[in-house]
């Protein structure tokens, strides 16, 4: 059974990118001495919001790449690297889906390729950046995180490389 009819694969392919980079590539949240705080990790930024104190020195929004600077130990001055690299490799498809969806006979002309195959890697390089540095949240950030929007980019990516482009 196909999940995405091949007449539409191009325009799931443009909805799966954006959608990904709408969806937080993870959520944390944890508990210490009646504060609670919740991280959302989106590709190009990261809230942080603190209930039940004020800490000095916090700064509830950061730019991707001041993450990983903001962090006091390895594993998630690591984890903020990687959410970079996460946004890096998501430009490429990011940008091409902006061209695609305007001119795709044209892009589908040009590339030696087939582009939903390219949307289908390129998805798949960002969700397992992005769950490494959930992987490195989970095991030395206090409390609970969910890698939402890498598994999201995990299953777009496996549906864009499987979809029948006859």
């Amino acid at each position: 059974m196909a999940w995405v009819k091949s007449e539409y694969a191009g325009e799931f392919a443009v909805l799966a990118t954006w959608l990904v980079g709408l969806a937080p590539w993870s959520v944390s949240l944890f508990e210490i001495e009646g504060v609670t705080v919740v991280g959302l990790r989106f590709l190009p930024f990261r809230f942080q919001f603190i209930f039940g104190a004020t800490l000095p020195g916090e700064r509830p929004f950061l730019w991707a790449w001041q993450v990983a600077a903001f962090q006091e130990s390895e594993p998630l001055a690591l984890a903020g690297t990687l959410g970079v690299a996460a946004l890096v490799g998501f430009l490429c498809p990011l940008g091409l889906s902006l061209y695609y969806y305007a001119a795709e006979d044209r892009v589908e002309a040009v590339l030696p390729m087939d582009p939903v195959r390219l949307f289908g890697g390129l998805l798949g390089l960002v969700g397992v950046l992005t769950l490494a540095a959930s992987g490195l949240f989970i095991t030395s950030f206090p409390g609970i995180t969910v890698p939402i929007g890498a598994l999201v980019a995990l299953v777009f990516a496996y549906l864009l490389l499987t979809v029948d482009r006859a």
